[in-house]
C-alpha cells in the first residue's frame, strides 16, 4: 500500500552501494528503480514523481555535460518542479557536483558510504 501514491524514482548508474528500494517501499513509496539514464529520463517525462534519488557520476569523457544526471534533473525541473531531489555521490567528484549545483536544485546531497538513517531523513524531510 502506498502513502497517497507517492512515487520515487531511484536512479543508479554504477552502483556499488546498498539497494535502498526495500527502505523506500517500507516508507510507503511506489518505487521505480532504473539503471539507465535515458530510461530514467523517459520515466520522469511520463510520471509525476515526488522524490528522485539519483547517483551522481562524472566522466572526463563527457563532452557537453558535467555529469550523468543533467538530463534527468532538467526533465524533473520541467515535469515535476516540486520533486525532492536527493543526490548520492563519491567525494572524488565534489568539484563537478558543485558545478552542477550551480545550475540545478538539489535538496540533499549524501556522500558514500550512504547511511540508511541519513537517506531515510533526506527522503522523508
Amino acid at each position: 500500500m502506498t502513502n497517497n501514491n507517492k512515487r520515487l524514482l531511484f536512479f543508479v548508474d554504477e552502483g556499488g552501494f546498498d539497494d535502498f528500494t526495500p527502505l523506500f517501499l517500507s516508507m510507503g513509496f511506489e518505487v521505480d528503480f532504473e539503471g539507465s539514464q535515458r530510461k530514467a529520463t523517459q520515466l520522469a517525462k511520463k510520471n509525476q514523481y515526488h522524490v528522485l534519488v539519483a547517483e551522481f557520476s562524472h566522466n572526463p569523457e563527457f563532452r557537453d555535460r558535467v555529469s550523468n544526471i543533467e538530463s534527468l534533473l532538467a526533465t524533473l525541473e520541467n515535469h515535476a518542479p516540486e520533486a525532492k531531489i536527493v543526490v548520492l555521490y563519491d567525494k572524488i567528484n565534489q568539484p563537478q557536483l558543485e558545478q552542477l549545483r550551480q545550475r540545478y536544485r538539489m535538496d540533499t546531497v549524501l556522500s558514500f558510504p550512504i547511511d540508511e538513517q541519513a537517506i531515510r531523513l533526506a527522503v522523508s524531510a
